[in-house]
């Protein structure tokens, strides 16, 4: 779809967990997820966006205006038009779902649902339950990281097979913006409680992340490293190799390089 003329196009406010300085986004990977979507609907000129952080201790009036502000992320549509020319003024979104059907309204060909798309569900399925899979191997005092490995896997697979830059085509898409939080948050979470690397010899995994790691959407929309370490303070099974108040020290470090090992590697996978 052609980009919204100006005075048309809508501008969506998207309210998302603050960081530990309060201002910047903090380690919730359903906020980073969204604000990715939001970011690439702004990128194709299909909205203007702001991005207001909050803690659920202090919400803004605003939000209390439609949500008891104690879960995030949260969307309100200021003024503009869909698709079709009806007006978003007031739309106001406190759930995933509402979210979710937010964006078929703004008739994205990257943003289809599994649902509407036969590419994004088959992409989807590559990485399902990746998350689940990463949140029990941080819980579980095992290191046994042999089923999270597995779908990571899975994805490199997918990846192989498609050929292409990202997990549907030469853009970032849905489900590019659902899965990539997950990768960032088990490279530095698991490698902050349970030293866990994502195999080198997922080469295709790796190159995927690293021309995500060199997109706009992601480098603005990537929380810090210790807001992702924090994220976990109350759920892993031990503590991080770097403890909580000394995390706070690392500054907005973000984790954005690659293995050499991982760079040279040709894909894994039975490549030939």
């Amino acid at each position: 779809m052609e980009a919204a003329v100006n005075a048309d196009r809508p501008v969506v406010e998207l309210f998302v967990k603050a960081a530990m300085d309060k201002l910047k986004n903090g380690g919730c990977p359903i906020c980073h997820r969204y604000f990715l979507v939001f970011y690439i609907l702004r990128e194709r000129g299909l909205i203007d966006l702001v991005v207001t952080t909050f803690l659920p201790e202090s919400p803004p009036q605003e939000v209390l205006e439609f949500s008891n502000g104690k879960r995030y992320p949260l969307v309100k549509v200021h003024k503009g038009l869909d698709a079709r020319g009806h007006d978003l003024s007031g739309v106001e979104c406190d759930t995933v779902d509402e979210i979710e059907a937010l964006f078929e309204r703004f008739d994205c060909d990257d943003m289809r649902s599994r649902k509407e798309s036969r590419a994004e569900a088959v992409a989807e399925q590559s990485f399902e339950d990746l998350y689940m899979k990463f949140s029990h191997f941080l819980i579980h005092p095992s290191n046994d990281a042999a089923q999270l490995v597995r779908i990571l896997e899975k994805v490199n697979g997918h990846l192989r097979e498609n050929g292409t830059q990202f997990m549907l085509g030469e853009q970032l898409s849905r489900a590019d913006c659902y899965l990539l939080p997950t990768l960032q948050h088990i490279r530095v979470a698991g490698k902050a409680y349970k030293n866990f690397e994502i195999p080198t010899e997922l080469g295709h995994l790796w190159r995927y992340l690293q021309r995500a790691y060199g997109s706009e959407a992601f480098q603005e929309s990537c929380p810090a490293d210790r807001e992702i370490i924090a994220h976990y303070t109350t759920k892993a099974s031990c503590k991080p190799r770097i403890p909580h108040g000394a995390s706070q020290l690392l500054g907005e470090d973000r984790t954005f390089s690659i293995p050499d090992e991982a760079a040279n590697c040709r894909g894994g996978d039975d490549d030939d």
